[in-house]
């Protein structure tokens, strides 16, 4: 009984440490100026020690490497300072994307986390352009689809971004891109990416950036994907072993109600 729950306790965390484990969040304060000062915290959530933490953060068209933490125990929480940012100048809404890198065992893959937030200057305004990124592996590279839809009835003259992890690299919107959309219009954009030489095939995390101004106003949006570079055997490899612990857990449950009840019964007058 011991030996079960000791295996269920210890191989769960490493099936899902890159998910669950790290948790960030960040606070963004904005002068009257528009000076951008984000406070970062990384919270170690898991029952193991995190490796070579990395976060990057992107925001309005600059990227800032932040101090890497070589260790972060469980339970510790980490804040970080950042204000190496240009000063937004626009009224509206801007997106802040922190991607960080890290391992969940220092013999292991390292996983990339990103967070979204946002934050509104003088004004709260939202974008009229939405969309969603449908991938297709092939190999090494995968073709993303990306889809965008203007809901206003003018035209608007949008700019796009792909903000791609670490190991990844793509031909098209590496650099800002600009589109013209019309009212009501959808427009689809194909991207090649392709993993460098030497990266995992693992689960990538892609974001795409949208924005344009109007007037005196600054609008932004995120579309978020995912581009997953397994094979089909390492994707259905978790299936059996999840399998194997659910079937533990409910022969302990069965065996723990069974014993119950012939004790009660035992005692019974």
């Amino acid at each position: 009984m011991i030996f079960l729950l000791l295996f269920i306790f210890n191989f769960i965390p490493l099936v899902f440490a890159g998910s669950q484990q790290l948790i960030i969040t960040t606070n963004t304060l904005v002068s009257e100026e528009g000076k951008v000062r984000i406070h970062l915290t990384l919270h170690n959530n898991g029952q193991r020690t995190l490796y070579d933490v990395q976060p990057m953060v992107h925001f309005h068209h600059t990227m800032a490497m932040m101090s890497k933490i070589k260790e972060l125990e469980p339970g510790r929480k980490v804040m970080l300072e950042n204000d190496d940012h240009p000063p937004v100048l626009r009224s509206g809404r801007y997106p802040l994307i922190i991607m960080t890198q890290y391992k969940a065992d220092l013999h292991m893959n390292p996983y990339t986390h990103i967070h979204t937030d946002s934050f509104y200057f003088r004004e709260q305004v939202e974008s009229a352009i939405d969309g969603k990124i449908i991938t297709t592996l092939n190999g090494d590279e995968s073709l993303l689809d990306i889809s965008l839809k203007n809901n206003s009835n003018s035209f608007k003259n949008i700019r796009l971004m792909l903000l791609l992890s670490p190991g990844l690299v793509a031909d098209e919107l590496a650099q800002m891109m600009g589109v013209t959309i019309r009212g009501g219009e959808e427009k689809n954009i194909k991207v090649v990416v392709k993993r460098k030489k030497g990266s995992s095939a693992i689960v990538y995390p892609v974001h795409l950036l949208v924005e344009y101004g109007e007037m005196l106003n600054h609008y932004t949006g995120e579309i978020s994907g995912e581009i997953d570079f397994r094979s089909i055997q390492e994707r259905m490899a978790i299936i059996p072993a999840l399998g194997a612990i659910l079937f533990l857990i409910g022969a302990i449950l069965l065996r723990s109600y069974f014993r119950t009840r012939n004790n009660s019964t035992f005692l019974r007058p």
